[in-house]
């Protein structure tokens, strides 16, 4: 039966457009309620970390007011009278009103050295609950340490926020402040922070006598001690009790009338005592929940309405192909019958603006049946032809004219004499009287020399092309700098001569420039970092010279950070380098050491000198900073001085020692200094280590070492790349020692070879047990300089691997500080000997200290970690910006990959990515863990 193909590309085209409608409007509703969902989880979040912010601040807060209270002088006096408890309540209650209505106290004792109770002294509010006496009592007595802060809620009748604040007054008399304040200001707190209501219920409790038990949730046997709008709220609560549990994980909405509540416990991890007490969030997510019904709807319309235009276009466009296809149909019909003038007529000879296959056919049709008819005009159609060839050609010349002359780079031909023959419009464009002669450019006779010698080996054929680096002047009198190609061409008479061509450097050696100078300068104050400080302390060495190390560190730096943020933390550190440029000589040199350090090398200066000298910087770099509050902020200072050669003739040991001068001005108060004494510094520093090399020979040999694992993400996919292991030390009580503090004395007692291999065998050992569950990243473990220096270093890391039977490709050797390598020929041969069995190498905090591009030449690198310092400011500094994209450009070109450390938010993930980094490290893409057998390898949430 015949079917005309019209109606078979209806139907197909039909049934194809139905199908991607269809998959388009399912995946737009799917989309609508995935992005519901991820708002409410969203929403959720923000609630739980907003509820746990405004506990700690509350927490702060009573702190504080507990410290105050315990400077009252009367409370002083009374509570070194052992014998006289009443007194002590009295002078409670003599100022019990004004704690009670100005600062909000429901509840306040006393307690003292021996954790009895000295005064007890509460509100109306709780006089029916006696039982918080009893708790507070219990937590005094299991207290491990007498001077640690304690926090809790307690809640029975009523619920409240506990603070166990100890203190020592003047005269060395210990005792601890207990108070507590009522939680419903915690509820209205939240309530203007969260566009969702908070109701706070308690477990198990029955009505006081006399109260109602309209706050009684039956189903949940909770009672509702405070929620937020309770007329409006608790209505919402009681519905959603009907028929769901209160610790419901699920988002679903309750409705409730035209309202959709969103009704759920929120996670936290405060301490409580007394009865149960839960946080419950209850959020109006009505015009959410609209938003996304209608936005279903429109798509489902939309998707309809879009069917039916492109069925309506479908036929209107193959009614014209069809048409076309018919007459060329009729055409080929014709010319078997040579009916040549009457094919071509039936045909359309104009120009298509959309050539399509039927466009070509038409052609081609015409064209046969033209040719057929024109066979005896070949002579003349094979002149036209090669009159076209010659046009062609005159075009192409004209072109390679035009490019010659527009190209953006400085091109000239010159004979072998170096008089210059032709040039483009860029050269010509660089100087008024363009040059006879190519000699003149050059700056001094060794570069023409250079020049000529290179010249005549072209003319010779000794070699093909050569390349030359010039300084220039343009017309302007501006420099240049213009990397010159030079190769021999032959000119249209067969003659050869000197092609020349200039690419602008200009720019480019610019941003070197700048990149070296990040490289030596903090970004944020402006003053030298530790590399450019490590540089010029050892060009003070090697020239012999004498002279002071001053050891700068800002007391309290972080508690100004924490209270008043960062912005006024950075505005101390920008102050203090301002006035160190100001009250220092031109000729010392001035760094940031670190976070809250400085350090200064003062030239020409001896142990008589010094004194005054610190005295003045002591005097001028305390001061104090405005907040945006308009309030002033104090700093301090702590300084620490060595002398060179006296005291060493290293940067490690001068630094050492004016670090340690440091902490004895420390010890003497804040805003003193000390220059070192090795007598008293050495006895100090040796007891130290003597304690921490005897925790790590103990943990050594009981097995105190344990690894967590913080992720390396992919920043493209997403996906964890591979953990970094890092190791850390419990003392004989259980409590973590710092690695910055066990690693240096380790690396100086010898100790780090053992703490080495056994990371090393104990990472791989777990790395076996999680690749027998399934798939598992690889893992990258750091590895000291002195035993990367070890001649047996290859084997044993081979030795490792073979023996829990690991494929060399999954395990990455991080190489943490090059500063510290004493043979860099011997750690160079042993990471070849390691990556030649298919380990991979990574350098640690590149952009500070010793490291430099040289190490990305020469050592076999896989990765390379960026510095945090470049990180933390990256959105605010622009010219961290720049050397981030541009050390990511230049470790890409090296075929390396770049990993950025201290990532703590979305926006500098985001910053990192664009700015070409490949693979990123921080609390937000996942915090330091132990490894779980069986646990999924995902990006871990900020959460972790």
């Amino acid at each position: 039966m015949y079917i005309s193909l019209k109606w078979k590309l209806v139907v197909f085209l039909s049934l194809v457009l139905a199908t991607v409608t269809v998959a388009w409007t399912w995946q737009s509703v799917y989309k609508q309620l995935e992005n519901f969902e991820d708002k409410l989880e969203r929403g959720y979040s923000a609630q739980n970390k907003l509820i746990e912010e405004l506990v700690s601040d509350n927490y702060l807060k009573l702190s504080q007011l507990a410290l105050l209270i315990a400077e009252n002088p009367t409370i002083e006096q009374r509570l070194s009278e052992h014998d006289n408890e009443e007194a002590t309540e009295q002078a409670l209650e003599s100022d019990w009103l004004s704690y009670n209505i100005n600062l909000g106290l429901d509840y306040l004792a006393v307690y003292d050295a021996d954790k009895q109770a000295r005064s007890e002294i509460f509100s109306s509010m709780i006089e029916s609950d006696r039982q918080l006496s009893g708790y507070v009592a219990r937590e005094l007595l299991s207290r491990n340490s007498p001077h640690s802060q304690k926090n809790f809620i307690y809640c029975a009748r009523v619920c409240l926020m506990v603070v166990l604040e100890p203190f020592i007054t003047d005269n060395g008399t210990a005792g601890t402040i207990v108070v507590a304040q009522n939680m419903a200001e915690l509820v209205r707190s939240y309530s203007d922070f969260s566009s969702a209501a908070l109701g706070i219920l308690i477990e198990d409790v029955e009505p006081l006598p006399g109260s109602s038990q309209e706050r009684y949730l039956d189903q949940w046997h909770l009672r509702a001690w405070a929620v937020s709008d309770f007329e409006r709220v608790f209505p919402v609560l009681e519905g959603y009790a009907q028929g769901n549990p209160h610790h419901n994980p699920r988002n679903e909405l309750y409705h409730s009338g035209d309202a959709s509540y969103l009704v759920k416990s929120l996670a936290t991890s405060i301490e409580t005592l007394g009865n149960n007490v839960y946080f419950m969030s209850i959020s109006d997510e009505t015009s959410d929940y609209l938003m996304m019904q209608d936005n279903i709807r429109r798509g489902l319309w939309t998707g309809m309405l879009v069917l039916l235009v492109a069925e309506g276009l479908l036929l209107l466009l193959l009614v014209a192909p069809l048409n076309r296809l018919t007459r060329i149909t009729n055409a080929l019909h014709l010319l078997p019958y040579q009916q040549f003038s009457r094919a071509a007529n039936k045909l359309s000879t104009g120009r298509s603006w959309f050539p399509d296959e039927l466009s070509t056919l038409e052609t081609s049709t015409a064209y046969v049946a033209t040719e057929l008819e024109k066979l005896q005009g070949e002579l003349t159609l094979k002149n036209k032809s090669l009159e076209n060839q010659i046009h062609a050609l005159t075009r192409s010349r004209a072109f390679l004219s035009r490019l010659f002359d527009n190209a953006q780079i400085f091109i000239i031909t010159q004979d072998h004499d170096s008089r210059i023959l032709s040039t483009n419009t860029k050269f010509e464009a660089m100087y008024q009287h363009v040059p006879d002669n190519f000699g003149v450019l050059f700056s001094d006779e060794l570069q023409s020399d250079h020049f000529q010698e290179h010249v005549q080996r072209l003319h010779a054929r000794e070699e093909e092309v050569f390349q030359q680096e010039l300084r220039q002047f343009d017309k302007n009198g501006k420099e240049m700098v213009i990397a010159w190609t030079h190769t021999l061409v032959e000119d249209e008479s067969g003659e050869e001569i000197v092609l020349s061509i200039g690419i602008d450097q200009t720019m480019q050696k610019l941003a070197e420039h700048d990149l070296r100078r990040m490289a030596n300068h903090d970004s944020l104050t402006g003053i030298g970092n530790r590399r450019y400080f490590n540089t010029a302390l050892a060009q003070f060495l090697n020239a012999d010279m004498h002279g002071a190390l001053v050891f700068i560190d800002v007391n309290r730096f972080k508690q100004i950070n924490d209270i008043y943020g960062h912005a006024t933390g950075d505005k101390v550190l920008v102050e203090i380098a301002q006035k160190l440029r100001t009250h220092l000589r031109n000729s010392d040199v001035i760094c940031r050491f670190a976070g809250d350090e400085f350090i200064a090398i003062l030239a020409n200066t001896d142990a008589n000198s010094l004194p005054p000298i610190l005295d003045k910087v002591l005097e001028n770099l305390c001061g104090s900073v405005k907040v945006a509050s308009g309030r002033s902020v104090n700093y301090t200072v702590s300084i620490g001085a060595s002398l060179f050669p006296a005291h060493g003739d290293d940067a490690q040991t001068l630094t050492t020692n004016a670090d340690m001068a440091m902490y004895n001005a420390k010890r003497k108060g804040l805003g003193h200094w000390h220059i070192f004494d090795p007598d008293e510094e050495q006895v100090v520093q040796l007891k130290i280590d003597n304690s921490l090399i005897l925790n790590i020979r103990n943990a050594l040999r009981d097995n105190a070492f344990h690894l967590v694992y913080q992720p390396v993400v992919n920043l493209h996919t997403e996906e964890i790349s591979h953990y970094e292991v890092l190791v850390r030390m419990l003392d004989e009580r259980g409590e973590t020692i710092s690695p910055g503090l066990f690693i240096p004395v380790a690396e100086r007692s010898g100790e780090i070879r053992r703490i080495d291999e056994w990371v090393l065998d104990n990472a791989l050992k777990q790395f076996s047990e999680m690749r027998a569950l399934g798939p598992c990243p690889k893992l990258a473990v750091n590895i000291s300089a002195p035993t990367m220096q070890a001649d047996d270093f290859p084997q044993m890391v081979i030795d490792t691997i073979n023996k829990y039977h690991i494929d060399p490709d999954d395990l990455i050797i991080e190489l943490t500080e090059t500063s510290y390598i004493e043979n860099f020929q011997q750690v160079l041969r042993n990471l070849q000997q390691v990556t030649g069995s298919g380990v991979r190498i990574a350098l640690d905090d590149f952009g500070v200290g010793y490291s430099s591009f040289t190490h990305l030449k020469l050592l076999p690198l896989s990765y390379v970690k960026l510095d945090g310092s470049y990180i933390r400011q990256l959105q605010q500094n622009q010219e961290d910006q720049i050397f981030v994209r541009s050390l990511a450009a230049i470790v890409e070109a090296y075929g390396m990959e770049t990993i950025a450390e201290f990532i703590e938010d979305e926006d500098t993930l985001g910053l990192l990515r664009s700015l070409g980094v490949t693979h990123g490290q921080g609390y937000y893409l996942g915090r330091p863990a132990p490894l779980v057998l069986g646990e999924s390898h995902q990006r871990r949430s900020t959460s972790h």
